[in-house]
Parts: C-alpha cells; structure tokens; sequence
C-alpha cells in the first residue's frame, strides 16, 4: 500500500502572506504603543515659584499665573503673615487668603472694621492691577459653633453670608467687576480646629481661628 505524501508548501507563492503578516504585526505594535502614550497623565506645572513673572501685557488674557499672585500677596501682607492673622494656600487653579474674623469683624456682627478695610484695599491693589489674568473671586464667611440668635442674624448661617456678602460689595464699590464676584456663608460647617474639647467646653482659641473669612481667587 503506498503511502500519501504530505502536500508541500510552496512558499514563493505565499510570500504576499508572509509580507502581509509582518506588516499587520508591526502596525499592530504601533497603535498599541499610541494607545500607551495617549493615557500618560500630564502632571500640572507647578504655578507656585515666587520668581514666576508672566511676560503678559495689561490687554491680555492668560492662563491661571498663580505664582504671580502668591507673589505679590506675600508682599503685600507681609504683616499680616508674619503675625499669623493670614494664612496663604495656593492650588492648581486657586489661591486662597484665609484671615481671622477678629480682624474683619466684631463678634456677632457683619460690619467690616477699618483693619478689615484696610487688608481689602492692599488685596484690591493687587487684584485690580492683574484683572487682565481673568481669574475670579468668591468670598466665603465661617463661624464658630456658638450658637446665635439676634434679631438681625437669626443663625450662624445668616452671619456668615451676610459677612461674606459685605465684602463682596466692598469690592464692587471699589471697582472690581460685579460678574467676577460672589460670596458664600457656610455657617459653622467646616471647622479647621476643634471648637470644643472632649467634655464639650469651648476652646477660645480654636473658635477665634474658625471665625474666619477665606477669599478665594480662583479660575
């Protein structure tokens, strides 16, 4: 019996294959390689470098130069830093000035004192000076957890935004534009300190930093 013989590739004529194969395998590995890349995540650049100046002319408009603003807000309150009555904290796309209350207000009440005023208009030196960067402001009222009720202000919510509130129109009426302002009271809700200790007496001094306003400029 005689045995099949196995059929035999003739590969001169499958060559086009071979070439096709190598071909899809390379194309294969580069979309994969692209695919790798594209989901690389891109690290923000750190905008927080006192020596950062923007070459910007007062007509245009830039991205968020948050280095620039800390800059000059160190400068500019350099007192109130150092004495501890203002706090600096920049973010990727903010920067937020966080004050003690006691420098802005009376206790239970809303009306700015001349101290507050005179931070406000060093903080309106630099902000008008650099609207062209196009950020925004939102000012935001704090209280402690002291309960309160007049008749004015019924509630730690109401002082809050009424306190926030007051600046925002002190920066209207200093110029800044009414659309790139808001305010926001937030009652008691976001401690940085405890207000009280573990048997529920007051911490005087914890209550005094909670009693806070914090402008925010932001983008």
């Amino acid at each position: 019996m005689k045995r099949k013989r196995k059929p035999t590739i003739n590969w001169q004529k499958n060559n086009w294959q071979i070439t096709y194969l190598d071909t899809f395998t390379l194309l294969l590995a580069f979309f994969i390689i692209l695919s790798g890349l594209s989901q690389v995540e891109l690290l923000p650049v750190d905008m927080t470098d006192s020596g950062l100046r923007s070459p910007v002319e007062g007509t245009e408009k830039t991205d968020h130069p948050i280095g620039e603003l800390m800059h000059d807000m160190e400068q500019l309150l350099e007192a109130e830093i150092g004495d501890g009555r203002l706090l600096l904290e920049p973010g990727d796309r903010e920067l937020r000035l966080h004050f003690r209350g006691s420098s802005f207000y009376r206790v239970a009440e809303a009306d700015l004192l001349p101290v507050g005023k005179a931070i406000i208009n060093r903080i309106l030196e630099t902000t008008t000076r650099l609207q062209f960067y196009n950020f925004k402001i939102d000012v935001e009222g704090h209280a402690d957890s002291t309960p309160i009720n007049t008749p004015v202000y019924p509630s730690n919510w109401e002082l809050s935004m009424a306190r926030a509130a007051n600046i925002v129109k002190y920066f209207i009426e200093s110029g800044f534009d009414p659309a790139k302002m808001k305010g926001s009271g937030y009652g008691d809700t976001f401690p940085v300190a405890p207000n009280t200790d573990n048997f529920g007496n007051p911490i005087p001094e914890n209550q005094d930093m909670n009693r806070r306003v914090v402008i925010r400029l932001y983008y």
